[in-house]
């Protein structure tokens, strides 16, 4: 066995050769084990090394420079200065040789030698090939070289060829990473990432003045680490969007366009192509199962903090078409600056409790961190299998007169990025009261995602806004969606999707025990297909249509039919 003969060969020559069993890592004993298994001639194979599965480019970059050099080395000119090594070692003859003769043993920078190390076989290859370049330098030049060392080295070279070889081909890789990193490296400490989105919809139909429009929303982040454990998330927006003028009124009155249909583009409200800064937080680890996050500023949609983890397919510009159909409107109310704690409860389990004052950084009669529009929220997520996610969510909060809308607390628009007009406007004046109200809400939310196969998943949820107009009555408020989702649909990497549902609807008006009348209330349905086609990792285009039945909640409304085509570049 080719391993055996291996062994054989260094008990039996020189010293010299015997130091390669050093780089083995064989103690005196272990050595008398290795020779009573090759007398019986019961040898069985080292067996395979396992290399760690290489899951980035960069800890591949360090796996490579771990096996070929641990610790930067050095060459000693005389054993001696091996601090570790001593007259009295086993090994000691031989290391002296090694080093006197041949000049092919090198140190840590700590002066040690660290024989009791152990290697794997390509650091064993990295060792050997060193020293056989020795041992050629020192044949071009004429230099003594022992007639049977050289028969043993050769024999060894053949034998370790491929890993010779292999260490090779690893390097001129890892020169190649190195060069490819140092050349378009953003940060060590930070990371740069962003996405450009386009949306191009024609409106078929819709009562009113269905015409088609351009828009996009650029979005650019930055995450940086200081203890490899925190981050500090900061995003910039700027958009152009613009709310088509549909379905204005409802039992005809006019109660304003409905946003029900309206593109994902529209997630960061329209910044009338200025750049705003909506994200800005900072999350970081209290022992192992606590994450606080400090939100100093939240106007964009799905931070980090608010949603986690709702679909397995969900990014930016990467699924659904519409700002309905993307995640659970609910994470619309309110926004602004505060604090959130994340729980580990179990592995599967995490509790979220969150904090956000909407003028936190406006302080004033009516404004500040606790004297002003707020929300807290509760949330559980349940992960058990990736095939399986549920969570549930409860939020309370308080708005001003008339701020009360599906807008993440961008109260410049009371209409909402979501949703039907009635659903975002109850609360303003002029709509059912004279003048606005202050609102309470309670909120509620089911939801969740089951994987039948990998070809298929299906999902959804369900929302309840519970809405107290101080001084005026109670609004409730529903919406729901059920979705099915198709990875991989016609060719990999790509995904198709189907989504049926209700926009935020105002389903009910209250005042004391008296329903409050003069509005239609029929179920107006979003149907959207979606097909995202891959073009590369940082291109994709995504052809969709949406069906809006009875918009704004009255079917005396034209049907909204939407043809859309978004086209999505991310880094």
């Amino acid at each position: 066995m080719k391993h055996s003969y291996f062994f054989k060969k260094i008990w039996q020559v020189s010293p010299v050769i015997l130091a390669f069993g050093l780089i083995l890592g064989l103690t005196p004993a272990k050595a008398e084990e290795v020779q009573g298994e090759f007398a019986s001639e019961q040898t069985s194979e080292l067996g395979e090394v396992r290399v760690a599965e290489i899951k980035t480019e960069s800890e591949n970059t360090k796996e490579l420079a771990d096996f070929t050099q641990k610790d930067p080395m050095s060459q000693v000119p005389s054993v001696y200065q091996l601090s570790d090594v001593k007259p009295t070692d086993w090994a000691f003859q031989a290391l002296s040789e090694l080093v006197e003769r041949y000049s092919c043993i090198v140190g840590y920078p700590d002066g040690t030698y660290r024989g009791n190390q152990t290697m794997t076989r390509y650091e064993f290859a990295a060792g050997l090939n060193a020293c056989l370049e020795r041992i050629n330098e020192l044949i071009v030049s004429s230099e003594e070289v022992l007639k049977e060392d050289l028969i043993t080295l050769q024999r060894l070279q053949e034998d370790f060829g491929a890993e010779l070889a292999e260490i090779g081909g690893r390097l001129d890789t890892l020169e190649g990473s190195i060069a490819i990193l140092e050349d378009n490296q953003f940060s060590t400490t930070t990371k740069l990432f962003g996405s450009l989105r386009v949306h191009t919809n024609e409106y078929f139909s819709g009562e009113g003045d269905p015409q088609g429009t351009m828009q996009y929303n650029m979005f650019l982040g930055l995450i940086t680490s200081f203890t490899g454990k925190d981050s500090l998330v900061t995003g910039l927006g700027i958009t152009n969007t613009q709310f088509p003028d549909l379905a204005p009124t409802n039992n005809g009155i006019n109660v304003g366009p409905t946003r029900e249909g309206a593109s994902d583009a529209t997630e960061s409200g329209n910044t009338q192509n200025n750049v705003r800064l909506i994200t800005l937080e900072y999350h970081f680890p209290v022992g192992e199962d606590i994450r606080i996050d400090v939100i100093a500023g939240n106007r964009y949609r799905f931070s980090p903090t608010l949603l986690s983890q709702y679909a397995p397919y969900y990014q930016l510009g990467a699924g659904p078409t519409s700002s309905f159909a993307v995640a659970p409107p609910i994470y619309l109310v309110g926004g602004g600056s505060g604090v959130a704690v994340n729980y580990e409860i179990l592995e599967s389990t995490v509790l979220t409790v969150t904090y956000l004052a909407t003028f936190a950084g406006e302080p004033g009669e009516g404004q500040g961190l606790f004297n002003g529009d707020y929300i807290a929220a509760a949330q559980i997520n349940f992960n058990p299998t990736p095939k399986l996610f549920f969570q549930v969510l409860y939020l309370q909060g308080y708005f001003d007169n008339g701020n009360f809308a599906f807008n993440n607390g961008q109260t410049f628009n009371d209409n909402g990025f979501v949703g039907t007009a009635l659903a975002n406007r109850f609360d303003d004046s002029g709509v059912f009261f004279d003048d606005g109200a202050k609102v309470v809400s309670n909120a509620y939310l089911v939801g969740g995602y089951y994987t039948v196969t990998p070809k298929f998943v299906i999902g959804g949820w369900a929302n309840l806004i519970k809405a107290r107009m101080l001084g005026k009555g109670d609004a409730d408020i529903w919406t729901y969606s059920v979705q099915a989702a198709f990875p991989d649909l016609f060719k990999e990497g790509n995904l198709g999707g189907l989504v049926v549902g209700m926009e935020p609807t105002l389903t009910g008006l209250r005042k004391g025990g008296d329903f409050v009348g003069g509005f239609e209330n029929d179920t107006s349905l979003h149907i959207e297909a979606y097909y995202r086609h891959q073009i590369n990792d940082n291109l994709s285009i995504t052809p969709s249509i949406i069906w809006i039945t009875a918009p704004n909640q009255d079917a005396d409304n034209e049907d909204i039919i939407v043809g859309g085509f978004r086209t999505t570049f991310q880094f």
